[in-house]
């Protein structure tokens, strides 16, 4: 093996390797060695203000999802700043950036020190794993599988496994690549070319969705060494056009997936992961395939997010009752939380429960929310251990 494609690997294991050892290596790089960052970004009228601290890879994950959220009702993100700092200045409130909702990505120990107060612990990080159990279709939704085969009584669908390295490129060049760049932009993040080849595809499966014999759409997927279960990676449609998603090419190329995955001897099928925000719509029509709801197999299921209301205003509210979320309880299981006050109704068509989580709670945001605006460095009485 070529040093280029050994340090392709040793990079890949290192951010997604479920090894424990590895686990504990990079999460004390993260939060123990690497300084912390923040950022803050302000939107127009209408849109609260935004701001994250903590490990590194927060800002495009943990920001990017909030600012995607408020864009999405029409308030574009104004400006964004960022900076490095210490973990200390973190945690003890020096650098607390100052905005109307704020997000640390930490720890659960430190997310354990920080005031409960006007806060919530969510996890970092979640998987949505379906176990191919004997019966698992009649698990996913009725009204999903009923969608599906009117779908395929329309036309020609079938699944295409691929193993040849033309497909490879023709899936990253005309599939994967122009897909992530409509949908995300400049804000696009994800494997490198040589990196998706070296670590997904020579191990991994690559399936392409084909209508009446055209390719499109497609996913790849990582395969675990001892083969019961495929993580899906990248995806995408057939030039990142907009018809493909209407005509459901991706939504189709999972359940047949899925069925090849049950006929292939494959236990578990990861689909991807998401962050704790109930409202996402990856998690909205993911959860009708019977999804179990889990921490991220890698380092980030380690990390927590300490979800903090700094102010209360009429944008903060409207954002928490919109975007209810998963919580980390003290028993460490997983559960949702529904915000509401006396004008707004919590959004309870939001259903949350996958396979294994089936608790939930509401919290009146009179209870939640400041008494005011909070000073900016609010949790300046913490000690950093």
């Amino acid at each position: 093996m070529s040093m280029h494609r050994w340090r392709l690997r040793a990079r890949y294991h290192w951010d997604q390797s479920p090894d424990s050892a590895l686990i504990t290596a990079r999460g004390v790089v993260d939060t123990k060695i690497r300084r912390y960052v923040t950022a803050t970004s302000s939107a127009g009228p209408g849109g609260p203000s935004f701001g994250y601290a903590g490990v590194w890879h927060g800002i495009g994950r943990i920001q990017q999802v909030l600012e995607e959220f408020r864009e999405s009702k029409g308030a574009p993100t104004l400006s964004r700043t960022q900076q490095k700092v210490s973990r200390a200045q973190v945690l003890s409130g020096q650098h607390v950036p100052p905005a109307d909702l704020v997000a640390v990505g930490c720890t659960s120990d430190q997310a354990a020190r920080l005031p409960a107060g006007n806060a919530l612990v969510l996890p970092y990080r979640l998987h949505l794993v379906v176990d191919m159990t004997d019966g698992w279709l009649n698990a996913v939704s009725k009204w999903e599988r009923k969608w599906i085969a009117a779908r395929r009584r329309e036309r020609e669908w079938c699944i295409e496994r691929a193993t040849d390295e033309a497909s490879f490129h023709y899936f990253y060049d005309r599939m994967h690549a122009p897909t992530m760049q409509i949908r995300h932009g400049e804000r696009t993040r994800g494997e490198s070319r040589d990196s998706a080849l070296e670590c997904l595809f020579r191990d991994g499966v690559l399936t392409f969705a084909t209508v009446d014999g055209e390719r499109v759409a497609g996913a790849l997927c990582h395969r675990s060494p001892d083969g019961r279960t495929i993580t899906l990676r990248l995806v995408g449609v057939l030039d990142g056009v907009r018809q493909h998603y209407d005509d459901g090419a991706l939504k189709i190329l999972y359940h047949m997936l899925l069925q090849w995955a049950a006929d292939n001897g494959i236990r578990h099928v990861d689909l991807g992961g998401m962050e704790a925000w109930i409202s996402k719509g990856i998690f909205r029509w993911k959860r009708r395939l019977a999804p179990r709801i889990v921490l991220a197999p890698n380092h980030l299921g380690r990390l927590r997010v300490w979800w903090h209301a700094s102010r209360d205003t009429p944008a903060v509210r409207d954002f928490l009752v919109a975007n209810p979320v998963f919580e980390v309880g003290s028993d460490q299981r997983l559960g949702a939380v529904y915000f509401y006050d006396d004008e707004r109704p919590p959004r309870t068509d939001l259903a949350f429960s996958g396979a294994n989580v089936h608790q939930s709670r509401m919290v009146h945001l009179d209870g939640f929310l400041p008494k005011g605006a909070l000073p900016d460095a609010s949790i300046d009485r913490i000690v950093v251990r």
